[in-house]
């Protein structure tokens, strides 16, 4: 085998492998009670960023929808998938009812304007930025570095796991 390729393959690689830790000292586990709430883009809604990577552009938050609330239309670039903690969330009036403990998959590409009428909490996993929409122009593209310069500025992100780029230029 070339050396070169025996140097970079994964089967080489973790021939010795070595414990990992993290640059920013986060903890490993996070309670999210210890991270402030931070408003979202629409009303009626705030976030707690607990991933974000700024390199590949996914992040993780827990998403707070207040009771009576519709999200604006917006289209996900990427998937975005989502567990519901506790509340409703409904793209259509039949699927009104608690949905608590359920778990949907919002695939790349969908546009839709959810609601929740009763509220609901969810974690939000999401591959990729959200495009919002105000009379049929659209208004912002809330990708992982927008959330985290919203949760940054709300002192919200001393827990936050965040993957960035390398200081340095590359020689």
């Amino acid at each position: 085998m070339n050396e070169q390729l025996k140097e970079i393959t994964p089967f080489y690689w973790m021939t010795e492998p070595k414990l990992t830790h993290k640059e920013n000292n986060v903890k490993e586990f996070v309670n999210p009670d210890d991270i402030p709430w931070t408003d979202w883009l629409m009303p009626g809604t705030k976030f707690k960023l607990l991933y974000c990577d700024l390199a590949s552009g996914f992040f993780t938050i827990l998403l707070e929808v207040e009771a009576g609330v519709q999200a604006s239309v917006h289209w996900h670039f990427g998937t975005a998938q989502a567990y519901i903690l506790k509340g409703s969330f409904y793209y259509d009036k039949g699927d009104i009812g608690d949905i608590s403990n359920c778990y949907t998959c919002e695939t790349g590409g969908s546009v839709h304007q959810p609601f929740s009428d009763e509220g609901c909490v969810m974690l939000g996993i999401m591959f990729g930025p959200i495009a919002g929409y105000h009379e049929g122009k659209m208004v912002v593209v809330a990708d992982a570095k927008l959330h985290y310069e919203l949760a940054k500025q709300n002192n919200a992100t001393s827990q936050t796991t965040v993957v960035g780029y390398i200081q340095e230029p590359l020689k």
